[in-house]
């Protein structure tokens, strides 16, 4: 068995929670350095974790020798830089999401990717990873009919009292153009419908400033709210709207076809059907078709990738095309004109 020898860039929230535990579960797998953006911050981790490397910088920990694969789990503004140097250091690259600032650094860190021989994988979104088998299957089986409409309603108040200070998914200089819960969305919808094709967006920012973390007012770059008419390449139309400024908020889906719907229920993972005519009630998950999400198999999908070349996913291509839907959403909120993607 091939043992893989992993550093942590940004051991923080989702790495203590998910990635560590679910690394220490394999067999071969060895967690050897870590950096965060303090020593002090670094030497913690190490010792919670038994992690006997701590480095000073990222680019130190990526420079080492004994290390084969880097888990980035920074925010945004940092994924390209790192993920680019992991790769072109020869190591294996497990980033966090979302994949970039914008579409030209996904575009980077994707054409890093194709040149050099090693897995790329991005932390997927984990909402309808219990579904997506059972929707397939409604899918292909017809059981819905032709697509009509799809819409996706990802409602919130985070941010509907002006005086709430900006986090750092609200900070453009950290987040750059990825907006709430958008790309998440988005990925989940081209697990299901395939592609995105066109992109036709409107924008509102309601406060045009916000507190940071360092106590200075600084202007709002990334909306508060997103309504988007989006259309695949398979035909299927999907709209989304997506508010931070919505009071008593949800997050759900509907699939609406000719002979009948699905209702997702993302928050508490519940899938809902009806023929044309009847009455909304569970859908039915068929045995092996579910996924546990509180064992999590994204670990060893990446684990696996590197010692036997299995497919994974997302991956850097999964990433690119979802950045190049934000890009676009953002692109076109700011023209006022659809956008077409190639």
């Amino acid at each position: 068995m091939e043992t893989v020898r992993i550093g942590f860039i940004g051991l923080g929230g989702i790495c203590r929670q998910r990635h560590v535990p679910g690394f220490q579960k394999i067999d071969g797998v060895e967690l050897s350095a870590v950096v965060n953006r303090s020593r002090e911050s670094s030497e913690r981790a190490a010792a919670e974790f038994g992690i006997p490397t701590v480095c000073d910088s990222w680019e130190d920990l990526i420079a080492r020798d004994d290390i084969d694969a880097v888990c980035i789990g920074t925010w945004p503004y940092t994924h390209n830089a790192m993920s680019v140097a992991a790769l072109e250091a020869g190591k294996h690259a497990f980033c966090q999401a979302r994949m970039a600032m914008n579409y030209g650094e996904a575009r980077a860190m994707y054409h890093a990717a194709q040149s050099r021989d090693r897995i790329a994988m991005l932390c997927p979104v984990p909402y309808g990873l219990s579904i997506d088998k059972t929707v397939a299957k409604y899918l292909e089986r017809g059981e819905l009919g032709d697509i009509t409409l799809v819409r996706v309603n990802s409602l919130s108040g985070m941010f509907a009292d002006p005086d709430t200070p900006m986090n750092w998914r609200k900070d453009h200089r950290l987040s750059g153009i990825n907006m709430h819960t958008l790309g998440m969305y988005v990925e989940v919808m081209h697990r299901w419908f395939g592609w995105t094709k066109s992109v036709s967006a409107r924008s509102d920012i309601f406060t045009h400033q916000r507190m940071d973390d360092g106590g200075e007012r600084v202007d709002v770059e990334i909306p508060d709210q997103y309504l988007l008419d989006m259309r695949t390449e398979s035909g299927v139309t999907i709209q989304y709207t997506v508010s931070t400024v919505a009071h008593h908020g949800v997050d759900e889906i509907h699939v609406h076809g000719t002979k009948g719907t699905l209702y997702y229920d993302v928050h508490g993972d519940r899938l809902y059907s009806a023929k044309a005519g009847e009455t909304m009630g569970a859908a039915t998950v068929a045995s092996g078709d579910g996924y546990d999400l509180k064992n999590w198999r994204v670990e060893s999908e990446f684990i696996d990738a590197i010692r036997t070349g299995s497919e994974y996913h997302p991956n850097f291509e999964d990433g690119l095309r979802y950045m190049h839907v934000i890009q676009a959403a953002h692109d076109s909120a700011k023209s006022g004109k659809s956008v077409e993607l190639n």
